[in-house]
């Protein structure tokens, strides 16, 4: 009996215990689906909003990024830190020497712009739906205020330039062996290592600084210096000790673009290390041809035309350093005649540079390595190539111009100039067209013993060149001027010249001749005259 009693006691109880559960388990569905209803509603809400795009009121550092997409925030934040670039850092080593550099030439960018960029562009829009719900509706009502916080820093890489320039003057840089000549005949100069800048160490520090006690203007900052060797040695040069070959041309020293650039060319050449079967390339060797490199802006001509070109004069080096190449008898893998003729050397002895269309390039054909020199003195450029001399004693070479056909061209050409209108003169004296060959003559204790073609070169002709001036205050008058040059007829063009002056002989006494324009440069196939 009284275990009914019991067993009915435990099922009410089970049952009130089922109702309670069921409850709450109502409960719970309500409020699962009362919080996918709000957040279905709150992502709903956020899915209107620009995933690209930056919502108001946000800025990375102190620059507004608003309304703006990840492209468009990186190059105003780019933009905008110009404002840094003239301030300057004094860099100071250990021994108390001082550099300055500015925060442009050291590349001051924001760390991680990547990432930063991004940050801002996801604000608002990912994380916890109710948070970005709030910061969107603040962004509405344009109350969001939100500053993603940057670290302004400088890389090894675009600082290497700025720190190099602020400290070239200052260091005793380690000293690459050298192959030359003294009165006692050729001599290899011993290396001197020297002094590095320690570019890690000193970036470290630079950014140590922008991450700390930086006020958005100048300080001072501690650089490093490390102890190189060189990388040539002596004993790396131990073999090249005999005179190959060497020829020398004349360009003036006269502090001229065109004079820069081939004394620059040269520097850049001078001292190369050509292994058994490798091939140089002068072109390469040069490039690039920049300011930054040592190249300036020198005339040339382009086709027949004077023009100012970057790296104008440099075809003079290849030049001078392909007849050299013809003495040492290594082997010419690609040479180039220019499309005019130069004054430097004769006929199918140049060698031209033209963008990537021409260029001198030379094998070592020996079974020792080779040294180049270059050395520049009174005007003069000369090239010596040094190695180990293989060749039989007493011999001697020659290598002869030929000229095997020439035809000058008739007429004229007549060119629009900036000199005022009633100046006429001769710009440049006609070029004949010249076939020509280059001719290797061998000679064994001063007989000849051989004598063989080695290039055929074809020299286009050059109409004599008129410079007209067309410059005037009155714009019609100017181009009534340049119509008649169009015409390419000399009656019409004097008739105009009279007719816009009102002399009765327009044409001038004095004429100007463009002897002194280079026409050979980086990336021109030209002729000097």
């Amino acid at each position: 009996m009284g275990n009914r009693k019991r067993r009915r006691r435990r099922r009410r109880i089970t049952r009130a215990q089922a109702k309670v559960i069921y409850r709450l388990l109502q409960m719970i569905l309500c409020a699962a689906v009362i919080i996918l209803c709000v957040q279905f509603f709150l992502h709903r809400y956020i899915r209107k909003f620009d995933e690209r795009i930056i919502i108001q009121g946000v800025s990375i550092g102190k620059t507004d990024v608003s309304g703006l997409n990840a492209k468009r925030a990186k190059e105003k934040i780019q933009k905008e830190l110009s404002v840094y670039s003239d301030v300057k850092v004094s860099l100071s080593l250990e021994d108390g020497r001082e550099a300055e550099a500015t925060l442009g030439e050291l590349g001051l960018t924001v760390k991680k712009l990547d990432s930063v960029v991004q940050k801002a562009v996801d604000y608002g829009k990912k994380g916890n739906a109710l948070s970005c719900y709030r910061i969107l509706k603040r962004a509405q009502k344009h109350e969001n205020k939100k500053e993603i916080p940057v670290t302004y820093a400088v890389t090894e890489k675009s600082a290497l330039a700025g720190l190099n320039a602020a400290f070239k003057d200052q260091l005793n840089l380690p000293e690459n062996a050298k192959v030359t000549q003294d009165d006692s005949g050729v001599v290899i100069v011993k290396e001197k290592p020297g002094e590095v800048l320690d570019v890690g160490k000193t970036v470290k520090s630079i950014n140590k600084f922008l991450a700390g006690s930086w006020d958005e203007k100048g300080g001072k900052v501690k650089a490093y210096l490390t102890y190189n060797d060189p990388e040539i040695t002596k004993a790396d040069l131990k073999t090249m000790t005999d005179l190959l070959g060497s020829y020398t041309t004349f360009y003036g020293s006269d502090g001229s673009g065109r004079a820069q650039n081939i004394e620059s060319g040269a520097k850049h050449i001078d001292g190369a290390i050509i292994k058994p079967g490798e091939e140089f390339s002068a072109d390469a060797a040069m490039r690039p041809y920049t300011e930054e490199n040592g190249f300036t802006e020198a005339a040339s001509y382009e086709d027949d035309k004077v023009v100012q070109s970057m790296g104008g004069g440099i075809c003079q080096i290849s030049t001078t350093l392909y007849n050299a190449v013809l003495y040492a008898e290594l082997e010419v893998t690609e040479r180039s005649p220019h499309t005019m003729l130069v004054h430097y050397v004769e006929p199918s002895q140049d060698a031209a540079i033209a963008d990537d269309v021409k260029d001198l390039k030379f094998k070592n054909n020996l079974e020792s390595p080779i040294y180049v020199e270059s050395v520049l003195s009174d005007g003069c450029i000369t090239f010596n190539i040094y190695g180990k001399e293989t060749r039989e004693a007493g011999r001697s070479l020659e290598f002869v111009s030929e000229t095997t056909g020439t035809d000058l061209p008739e007429g004229k050409r007549y060119i629009a100039t900036d000199d005022g209108i009633g100046n006429f003169y001769v710009l440049s004296q006609a070029q004949p067209a010249i076939s020509a060959q280059l001719v290797k003559v061998v000679y064994q204790d001063g007989e000849e013993v051989s004598r063989n073609v080695i290039n055929n070169s074809e020299y286009v002709p050059s109409k004599e060149t008129i410079a007209v001036g067309t410059a005037s205050d009155d714009p019609q008058v100017t181009d009534q001027m340049n119509q008649a040059i169009l015409s390419q007829d000399e009656s019409q063009i004097m008739s105009t010249i009279q007719k816009l002056t009102g002399a009765s002989d327009s044409s001038q006494d004095s004429t100007q001749d463009s002897s002194g324009a280079e026409n050979d440069s980086a990336g021109q196939d030209g002729t000097q005259n």
